[in-house]
């Protein structure tokens, strides 16, 4: 199995957002599922890479050029690729990942989070999406998200896309666990009207 996970890079959160990300790295690593993420080695991304790392798991890091130049990148990847831009960077975690996991992270974690929702709502890909949500950091999304299902922005069903998990410790049983999403999400990815004439 191959996960993506999307975490912030700032060193100045909470201490307990980056153990959590170490956490997270050392359970993917010990059961054996290769950890893609975008290289950095600072803040969470650095923590889970370093949880990986820690019991000899593989992960993978995908860093722009940009930031290669600025030696972002974690050294002690089992592989790290360089890429382009940002773009190719969201493209090639997420291409052949079976789930991906967010993190806390900032408006880069929102930002990939919510191409994967989208990619899956337009039947583009169809992986697990686990939000993980330390210190109820995403409480507010999930009830962002629920008022876009209320105003019919979003059909009912698409607030299936995603699960909501507290520690990390749910994480990979919430991967197993995901609803196998319907190969033909592209039906409902528009709401259609309720209007009577």
């Amino acid at each position: 199995m191959q996960v993506c996970v999307y975490c912030g890079s700032s060193d100045g959160s909470d201490a307990s957002y980056r153990e959590q990300a170490f956490e997270l790295g050392r359970r993917l690593g010990a059961a054996k599922i290769r950890t893609v993420y975008g290289g950095g080695s600072v803040g969470s991304m650095g923590a889970l890479a370093d949880g990986v790392l820690s019991v000899d798991g593989e992960i993978v890091g995908i860093l722009p050029h940009f930031m290669h130049e600025l030696e972002w990148g974690h050294p002690g990847l089992s592989r790290l690729d360089v890429v382009s831009d940002m773009r190719v960077r969201k493209e090639k975690m997420l291409a052949g990942s079976d789930a991906c996991i967010a993190l806390p992270g900032g408006c880069g974690t929102f930002e990939e989070l919510f191409e994967a929702l989208t990619l899956k709502r337009l039947g583009l890909w169809f992986g697990a999406v686990i939000v993980v949500n330390t210190n109820q950091f995403f409480t507010p999304m999930q009830k962002f998200l629920q008022h876009a299902v209320d105003e019919r922005f979003m059909d009912i069903r698409h607030g299936q896309m995603w699960t909501l998990v507290d520690n990390t410790d749910e994480v990979i049983p919430a991967i197993k666990q995901a609803p196998q999403w319907p190969r033909d999400a592209r039906k409902f990815a528009a709401v259609g009207s309720q209007r009577k004439c």
